[in-house]
């Protein structure tokens, strides 16, 4: 992570991404334009190892989808902030079925290295990101935009 990258990123602005959430979800548009900019934190935090997206931040992980449908402007931006494409890639299958079997295995250690994970990503978020965001994301988010909020918001 280089100095100022994250200010960088936070510059960029397009209408064009945040009008088709706003048409996908009744999300009004400052909201949108947060959960943008906070997608673009996001994005800044995995460059670090061993950062996943928890359901608590499942709004993030629409609004990356909908950045991505917009493949030459994110691109663009993948180059210009981090030289490359930035992927973002799912749990594979076999992933999945390993995390099953574990859960079936023994569901209270499957559960201590899920919290071990998550506590890595929160205290990584806190670290580079800061006490604010990391409440939104945390604390905020999980109740305005859960699963079943989602779904709810969707058009």
């Amino acid at each position: 992570m280089e100095p100022n990258q994250l200010q960088n990123m936070l510059d960029y602005r397009n209408e064009d991404i945040i009008s088709r959430f706003t048409d996908q979800f009744n999300i009004d548009e400052t909201s949108a334009d947060l959960i943008f900019a906070d997608t673009l934190r996001f994005m800044y935090l995995c460059q670090l190892p061993g950062i996943f997206i928890p359901d608590h931040l499942l709004i993030i992980d629409e609004m990356w989808h909908n950045f991505i449908l917009f493949t030459k402007e994110y691109q663009q931006y993948c180059q210009a902030h981090f030289g490359r494409y930035f992927h973002h890639l799912p749990a594979s299958k076999a992933e999945k079925e390993k995390q099953r079997l574990a859960n079936e295995a023994d569901p209270e250690a499957a559960r201590l290295e899920f919290s071990k994970k998550l506590s890595y990503v929160v205290s990584c978020a806190y670290d580079h990101l800061g006490a604010e965001v990391t409440h939104r994301w945390f604390r905020e988010y999980p109740i305005t935009y859960s699963k079943t909020k989602i779904n709810e918001l969707r058009r």
